[in-house]
């Protein structure tokens, strides 16, 4: 197959995680049938035998990197080699059904201006993974957000983030949508110039997705294919922890410097910075107390 042939290129940044790295790439290999495809692993050291589950993969490409130097890099080099007219961004613990790459692609193909695209996200009980739609954070969403206030008080600026209010069955513009499952035109993406690597994890994607709006690019959620982002794919289980809030809250601060100017998002970035070394401290004294 020639590289004009390609229609897509997915980029997987694998850690520790073989069995749902072989989970997704079987899942990919049944959309194969409607879509000219090509599949990216860069693994970050893992040490394990998630390198492995690539490497017996006949459609996978395999790039091995000596560290684990972060997620945004790690994407950015698969996204280098990409030579498919769309690359598509996906975690390892997703699985994607049969037919809903050729669904995404044709949504994306049908406005020349989305630049952006993600399909349903959710988990493996079908509920909604609300990461998939967010708005821009403040330091009290992305309070209320990582603290899960958002899911139980009724106001909108503490729902915000999440874009919790939002239909799950209604396409819209949003300011962000999640790394799982991320789908951008390649032109478009190589003249934006891919993930900022001072996120080593957390806020790349909204940062990212920012950077395509104001580029003048649509970022759409888009409920017509559904994929499966089952969770626990990146170290230690990918579970969600009190020390994992507390750095996903950290870093909204240098996101917020980076997209509000002035005195006022100096306020808010540093507000989130200081909130997320509070949560981070507040951990360690609960584990220190129940050892």
């Amino acid at each position: 197959m020639s590289a004009s042939a390609l229609e897509l290129s997915v980029v997987i940044v694998s850690y520790r995680c073989a069995d749902h790295l072989a989970r997704c790439l079987a899942s990919i290999e049944g959309n194969t049938s409607d879509v000219h495809l090509e599949v990216i692993v860069v693994d970050n050291a893992s040490g394990d035998g998630t390198a492995g589950a690539a490497r017996t993969h006949a459609r996978a490409l395999l790039i091995e990197r000596p560290t684990n130097e972060g997620f945004a890099r790690a994407a950015n080099i698969g996204m280098q080699r990409a030579r498919g007219r769309a690359v598509l961004v996906l975690n390892p613990d997703t699985q994607v059904p049969p037919g809903a790459l050729r669904a995404c692609l044709d949504a994306l193909w049908a406005d020349p201006r989305i630049g952006v695209l993600t399909p349903r996200v959710v988990d493996e009980s079908g509920a909604l993974d609300v990461r998939c739609h967010r708005e821009f954070p403040t330091a009290w969403s992305a309070f209320c957000f990582v603290t899960g206030l958002d899911r139980r008080l009724p106001w909108t600026s503490a729902r915000a983030h999440a874009m919790r209010d939002l239909p799950d069955d209604r396409e819209a513009d949003v300011d962000a949508v999640s790394g799982a499952v991320m789908l951008m035109r390649a032109d478009a993406l190589h003249r934006i110039g891919g993930f900022d690597q001072q996120f080593f994890m957390y806020a790349e994607d909204i940062d990212l997705c920012m950077r395509f709006r104001a580029a003048g690019w649509r970022v759409v959620y888009w409920p017509g294919a559904e994929v499966v982002h089952e969770g626990g794919g990146s170290g230690a289980g990918g579970r969600r922890t009190p020390q994992a809030d507390a750095a996903a809250y950290r870093t909204m601060g240098p996101l917020i410097h980076k997209h509000r100017h002035g005195l006022g998002g100096a306020v808010l970035a540093a507000t989130a910075v200081i909130a997320g070394e509070v949560m981070l401290a507040a951990s360690r004294l609960r584990r220190r107390a129940y050892s």
